[in-house]
Formats: C-alpha cells, structure tokens, sequence
C-alpha cells in the first residue's frame, strides 16, 4: 500500500458501498487501479447507468443519432461483468437515467409536430438482460422532455417476480401494447416512488393492486388522462379526481404542487377536483400541495402520524379548483397520534362559514408552522380553537411568525435614531435601574390574551396533559402575540415540565427565555397553587437561533423535482 493511500486500507465491503453510488464507467475504471480492485465493482451488487455524460456526443438535434450507440455497448458490457460475478450476489440494484434519445428515435421540441416519434427498443432490451432478472431495486430517471417519455414494460419486466423497489421519474404508465401482453405481478414489491409520472386512468391502480406486499407508497405530481373515443387524438391530462385503493399500504406520500397548464386546471376542476383514499391499514400520511379536498373512505385505526402541507403557491393567473378550508381537510385525521400541520396562516382554520375544526383525542403531538396577521382579531381565536381540540396533548410545537404588515414597519420607522437609537435607549433604561430591581423591570408590560383565551377550563390539555412546549418566532416587538401566547402557557399549563423558546432577539435581556420561570412562579403565588413537581421543578431551555424570517424562505421549504 502506497503511502497515504488511506483508501485502500478500507476493507471490500465498505468500498463497495462507495461504488454503489458511482456511475458504471467510473465505477468499472477502479478495476485498473490494483489485482485486488478487479472484482470490488461487481460484488457492490448496484450499478448506475447514466446517458448524460454520453450526450454531448449527440450533434444533429431534432434527428436520431448514432450517439447513445455507445452507451447502449458499455451498458451492456457492463451489465455482463454481472452475470458470473466472482464472490456476489448478482445485481440486486439498477438505476437507469435516460435521456430521450436512448428511447425515441427522433427528439420533441416545440416545432416538432410528431405526435407518436418512433420508439428505441434498446431500453427494454437492457432490462431483459440475464444480469438484471433477479433485480431487487429498480429506478428509471427521465429526461425532462416535451411531453414524450419513457415507458418501462411493467407487464413483461424479468424481474417483477424479485423486485422489491420500483421507482420511476418521468414515465408513462401504460397498458400493453398487444392483448398478450399478460397482467402484472409484483408479488415481493414494497415500495413504489411515481414522480412527474402521466398515465391513463385506471393504470396506476392496475399497479397497485399487482402489488399484494406494497407498504410505501409515494406518488409525486403525477398526472392522468381518460381513455379517449375511438378515432380521437385529444391527450388532456389532468391531476384530479385521484382515487388509490390498498388494503396494505401503511405509508402514503402524496405531491399536488404542479399544474401543465390551464387545460389540466379545467379538467380537474370539471371532474370535482378530489383525494380519495382506501387505506386502512394507514399508519403514515403525507402531503404537500394546494388546499384540495381530501378523503378517507375507510376508517384508519391505526393512524399514528400526519404531515400536512398547504402552503403550495399558485402556478397560474386562474386557478379553477376551489380551496378547500384546512379545517374541513383536517376532519379526515381525527384519529392520529401526532399532526404536524404548516399553514399560510393560522387564522385559515376557523374561516368564516366553514365547518368547526375536529376534536383530535387521540393526539400527543402537535406541530404548527404558520404565519399569522398583525393585530387581526381571529388569530388568538384560532390558537385557541387549536389547543380545545387536542385534549390529551403532551407536546406542542409552535414555529410561529408575523406577516408582514406595512402598518406595522410604518410604525416602527419612525422611530428617532432608527435601529441604533432603539438600542441606545434600551442601554439607558438598564443603566438606571439597580441589579435586584432590573429582571422585575423587564418582564412586565407584556398584554394579556384575548378573550379567547380567559376561560382556562376550557382547555383541557392545559390542565391534565401538556408537558413540553417548543415555541420558534421572530419577535418584532416586544409584546407581540407569541409572547402573549408563550405567557399564557407558562402561567396556565399545570403540568408543563419544559419549555422551549428561540425569539429571534439578540439583545440579551429581552429575551424571552430570562422571563418564562418568573412569570409562572408569580401566577401559581398568587393562586395560592402548591404544585412541587410542576412549579419548581419547570425547566426553559434556549434554543440555537435558527428562526428565518417567512418572508425569506418562501422558496427554501420543500423542495420537489
């Protein structure tokens, strides 16, 4: 071993981990390196076959080329260092990335008129391989072309007997081409991943119910047609309604947060734009997209955790589906264990004329990121609808920030000195006041709720089950409503242990972490309360300062191909 030559030290079974991830004409190049890197490639039991890097060679654009010719040889040789691998076990993953020219014989493009290019069969060809038919992973990757993209043969796959990941990105699902074709099996299949997939409806079922062992499902903006008449050449596509039936899929993804164009607006909106799920084996549900209507048409017992995101922005100027309030969304969850809930704002959940927000009795953790407005009235309404619904909660994190309101900076700018004489007087109200006196000082002036929040009896998580509370904001002022709110909770939540807060302040004794413990001590003195265990044993932590101002990361949250 040459010195500093650290790789090689590595033993074979952490270096064909590596490899694993490396494209295939990289990864069979290390044979060249030493007697004992030969054979390391062919036992990592995955290989990646990219076309990228073989594009460039590609000269006439719009016409077939011979150029992919040669990815289509070294794909070949070397899936057959595969076929007799020397102390393996075959190759258990295959993950092709496809540009469109190594499956259609002439590329799409904006003038191009073609309807039906011809198809390049040296795709399948590659999947009927001898060394891909024990494959257990399987994952196609398109070029993200106009319209035309590539069809794996599902019907006819050599390995669908032994596959248990099939993950497709910008495919087409479709029936057989002949009435031979023969029905699908996936019999060992666990998890399927469609992104940006198209298919004619009724496809993406036909699969699932091929799959009897299918646990996770992940369907990522994917997109149906109707079969059309006889004789017709209209190919609209559209996104809902979406119905999907498991009777054992326990873990569901679902991604609604892109649109073609207005002809897919119309048709979901003409066929009553809806989410419709037979789960119930249910444990696990996810979803990230516009506020569109959702259903469970079978009870989900076993409901442990639910991640609901409706913040996804509109993509066009009309937008024909109309939203759904998230309180009527949230209606289909009542019986999960843990919500973890983002919101444009939080005063959406009590909406005018929509139907009251769920009881949630079975909830131990609740999460909440949302935006909420200046001096609206609704906001403490909403919090404390929330908190009335989830009886039996422990736990309650709450990343909470203001919108912005030209009131409000308006307000704040005309401040004398600006920034700096805001500091300034700050500093001089410390300096006139002694040690003893000063934490007294500071945490007063700090309103009380509205009246939404008087009756404590109301709140019966307040009373009996709520022990850690997480709250993440950037406080603007410096009684603003997340502070109103974090003493609210401190002085009336009677068995809270810990509290944990990250007000954004740099200014180190206007932070709210030096105030929580003052004021609960002084509202359980003046209730005359003796809760030893609660009381004194009450713990607030600092969090690291990690809270971004909303209106800067309007891009940066959840981010999907």
């Amino acid at each position: 071993m040459a010195a500093g030559d650290r790789i090689s030290a590595l033993p074979n079974d952490v270096l064909q981990h590596v490899l694993s991830f490396a494209p295939a004409r990289e990864a069979a190049a290390t044979a060249i390196l030493s007697r004992r890197w030969r054979s390391v490639w062919r036992r990592t039991g995955a290989i990646i076959l990219d076309s990228k890097p073989y594009k460039h060679a590609q000269r006439e654009i719009g016409y077939y080329s011979p150029a992919f010719d040669t990815f289509f040889r070294d794909a070949h040789a070397a899936l057959a260092a595969f076929r007799r691998p020397r102390g393996g076990s075959g190759l258990k993953r295959l993950t092709l990335a496809l540009e469109e020219g190594t499956y259609h014989l002439s590329r799409s493009s904006w003038y191009n008129k073609d309807p039906e290019p011809e198809k390049d069969s040296r795709v399948h060809d590659l999947l009927d391989d001898p060394a891909v038919a024990r494959l257990e992973e399987l994952i196609v990757s398109c070029e993200n072309s106009y319209h035309r993209r590539y069809a794996p043969p599902l019907h006819s796959l050599p390995c669908a007997a032994t596959l248990r990941v099939l993950e497709l990105t910008r495919c087409n699902l479709e029936q057989p081409s002949h009435p031979g074709g023969g029905a699908m099996s996936f019999p060992h299949l666990t998890d399927l991943t469609l992104r940006n997939c198209y298919f004619l409806e009724g496809c993406l079922q036909a699969t699932i119910d091929a799959a009897p062992a299918l646990a996770n499902l992940a369907l990522a903006n994917v997109h149906q047609r109707a079969p059309e008449p006889a004789g017709s050449t209209k190919k609209d596509f559209y996104m809902l309604p979406f119905r999907v039936r498991s009777p054992t899929v326990t873990s569901l993804a679902v991604t609604q947060t892109y649109v073609e164009d207005e002809k897919e607006l119309e048709a979901s909106s003409s066929n009553g734009g809806r989410i419709e799920l037979d789960m119930p084996s249910l444990r696990f549900f996810r979803y990230y997209g516009f506020r569109i209507k959702l259903a469970l048409t079978s009870p989900t017992p076993g409901l442990a955790r639910v991640d609901l995101n409706v913040t996804a922005s509109r993509q066009r100027v009309r937008w024909d589906l109309k939203y759904e309030p998230p309180s009527r969304i949230l209606a289909n969850f009542s019986s999960t264990r843990a919500l973890k809930l983002r919101l444009g704002y939080i005063e959406d959940l009590i909406a005018a004329d929509e139907v009251p927000l769920t009881a949630f009795p079975n909830l131990k953790l609740l999460e909440l990121d949302a935006k909420y407005q200046y001096m609206n009235g609704n906001t403490a309404v909403a919090m404390a609808t929330l908190l009335r619904s989830c009886p039996a909660m422990s736990e309650l994190r709450l990343r909470l920030n203001m919108r912005w309101d030209y009131d409000h900076e308006r307000k704040y700018e005309n401040h004398v000195g600006g920034s700096f004489g805001e500091a300034m007087d700050r500093f001089e109200s410390l300096g006139s006041m002694s040690s003893a006196h000063r934490d007294a000082v500071q945490i007063g002036g700090v309103s009380e709720l509205p009246d939404a929040f008087t009756n404590n009896g109301a709140f019966s998580c307040l009373q009996r089950s709520l022990r850690k509370v997480t709250l993440q904001f950037k406080a603007k002022e410096a009684n603003c409503f997340q502070v109103q709110l974090a003493k609210f909770l401190v002085e009336n939540a009677m068995v809270l242990e810990e509290m944990h807060v990250d007000d954004g302040i740099r200014f180190w004794p206007d932070r709210l972490f030096h105030k929580l413990a003052r004021w609960r001590a002084d509202a359980f003195c003046k209730r005359n309360l003796q809760l030893p265990d609660t009381a004194t044993g009450f713990q607030v932590y600092q969090l690291p300062s990690t809270v971004v101002d909303p209106e800067q990361e309007r891009s940066l949250y959840y981010s999907f191909d």
